[in-house]
């Protein structure tokens, strides 16, 4: 419904006037009837009388005129595609207010750091948290391993019929990890805990994949006040083979644990198990990763637990949920890139 300061129920209003006025009526009449002044009812004749209908259409503001043209805000973008060093604006990445600094020095514009941020989302930008990237990282390496040599598992597992298990380890910490929740305004909620208390759980799991049909699976081993250790690693390989038959292809990263002395000795005592390492500074290669952001920072955030044996049991129910759901565990590896050469049979 049209307010009395919308411009268009002015028109409106403008438009009646002058209809009721064809029809004979008086200006003071009509002005009753739209409930209306009467000086107002006669300018709208005389305005009409004048120019006709186009005389009474609403003139909406333009507002006020940017003070950056369109061709002066592409080229911003433009330049945003420079680091801020490159114009002598400090660190490597974008602020509002080195932004601010940047029309100023390029376009004469003063703008408020706040304006500016209102400008750029116009413009398609948002303000993003930046991901962390180790120096150490090798993406050449990397994009190698999962473009080349992943392919070459996936081919030998096929040749063996072999099931590929990606293993990794994983805490959950008595201190709560925070995710944001609604709550009303002005009333953030509340999480106690205990402080100083280093209880926690330790697990390290297998996600299952077998290259010859789209089965997946989930294995997992608890370890409560403890690390998984090179004693829990080669329990869990022998569980591991206990559970599955034929060669198992077990792809982690180089954890200290993992190139231990006694692990060495139970894989050459364990020849159906052959082991390749992901490279260094590649956690998003492996997907049963995102089984423990799953459970820990979805499942898990907030929580307000008070002993380490609630703790084990509300991971073990967050991680067996994320187990249950199938399309989910291959969500996983898909996410981690490795779904193509794995499903290529077309079984999925």
């Amino acid at each position: 419904m049209r307010t009395p300061g919308d411009p268009l129920f002015q028109e409106q209003q403008r438009f009646n006037a002058v209809r009721f006025y064809e029809q004979g009526l008086k200006p003071d009449v009509i002005a009753v009837g739209l409930n209306v002044d009467g000086q107002s009812v006669r300018r709208w004749i005389r305005e009409y009388q004048a120019g006709g209908y186009d005389a009474l259409k609403a003139k909406l503001h333009p507002g006020p005129v940017p003070r950056m043209t369109d061709q002066q805000k592409d080229e911003l973008i433009t330049l945003l595609e420079q680091m801020p060093s490159a114009y002598g604006l400090g660190d490597e990445l974008w602020t509002t207010a080195r932004m601010a600094a940047l029309i100023k020095q390029r376009f004469g514009v003063s703008y408020h750091p706040s304006h500016v941020g209102q400008m750029m989302r116009d413009l398609d930008y948002s303000q993003q948290l930046p991901h962390k990237r180790p120096r150490e990282r090798d993406q050449q390496k990397i994009d190698c391993w999962r473009e080349v040599y992943w392919p070459m598992i996936v081919k030998r597992a096929r040749d063996q019929r072999a099931c590929i298990v990606f293993v990794d380890e994983a805490g959950f910490m008595m201190d709560p990890l925070r995710k944001r929740v609604w709550a009303p305004r002005g009333q953030t909620p509340i999480i106690e805990h205990r402080t100083r208390n280093h209880q926690k759980v330790s697990v390290i799991g297998g996600l299952v994949a077998d290259p010859s049909s789209s089965d997946v699976d989930l294995l997992t081993q608890w370890h409560v006040n403890a690390n998984v250790d090179q004693h829990g690693v080669i329990q869990f390989l022998g569980s591991l083979l206990k559970e599955r038959s034929g060669q198992v292809i077990v792809v982690w990263d180089n954890l200290a644990a993992h190139r231990s002395l006694l692990v060495k000795e139970f894989l050459r005592e364990n020849p159906r198990l052959w082991l390749e390492n992901l490279p260094g500074y590649a956690p998003e290669l492996n997907p049963i990763e995102l089984v423990w952001c799953m459970s820990k920072y979805h499942r898990m955030a907030n929580h307000t637990i008070g002993d380490v044996e609630r703790l084990h049991e509300r991971a073990q129910v967050a991680v067996n949920h994320v187990r249950q759901q199938k399309e989910l565990l291959r969500s996983c590896i898909a996410h981690a890139g490795l779904a193509d050469a794995l499903y290529q049979s077309g079984d999925q």
